[in-house]
């Protein structure tokens, strides 16, 4: 069974990106090779630390920052919402991040441990004519499907990476 990071953007001013987020971790829910899901859209609220402290505040930033590191740290696998309903460019930084480091992560594993296998990264873009180069190459896996998801072995996830256009 597997840890899954959702990583993706969930602010607007009209909860379109959070109600995405919603429906895709619904559908991991779903998916019989999923045991947890760590979204920070969730996690970081329920936390009982981080809800204590005051929204914004220098504490609430620096507790939010690290609980999802440390949920990366923690992840057998990251699927990231890579397209946004909301910016036409695309995600947002803070999903850039997430992946930035994930792959820094796994190329520091394997450069201690040549047989370290990377944990990998599940790209959903459903709507996206164009996908950010950076996200796009350090993907395993694409989809536009959100069904994928809940087929998806991810105890075994293949390699299948994005073909077209990127910016």
């Amino acid at each position: 069974m597997v840890k899954v990071y959702l990583a993706g953007p969930f602010f607007d001013k009209f909860g379109i990106e959070a109600r995405r987020v919603a429906q895709v971790k619904a559908i991991l829910e779903c998916n019989e090779t999923v045991d947890a899901i760590f979204s920070p859209k969730d996690e970081d609220v329920t936390d009982p630390i981080i809800s204590q402290l005051e929204l914004m505040s220098p504490e609430w930033k620096e507790a939010v920052f690290q609980h999802d590191l440390d949920g990366l740290l923690t992840a057998d696998a990251l699927v990231v919402i890579a397209d946004s309903e909301t910016n036409l460019n695309g995600s947002d930084d803070g999903t850039a991040f997430e992946v930035g480091y994930w792959y820094a992560m796994n190329q520091f594993k394997q450069q201690q441990d040549p047989t370290y296998k990377p944990k990998p990264v599940i790209l959903l873009a459903q709507s996206a004519e164009k996908l950010n180069l950076m996200l796009a190459e350090g993907s395993t896996y694409f989809t536009r499907e959100l069904l994928d998801l809940r087929r998806l072995d991810f105890n075994e996830v293949p390699l299948r990476k994005y073909v077209g256009d990127v910016n």
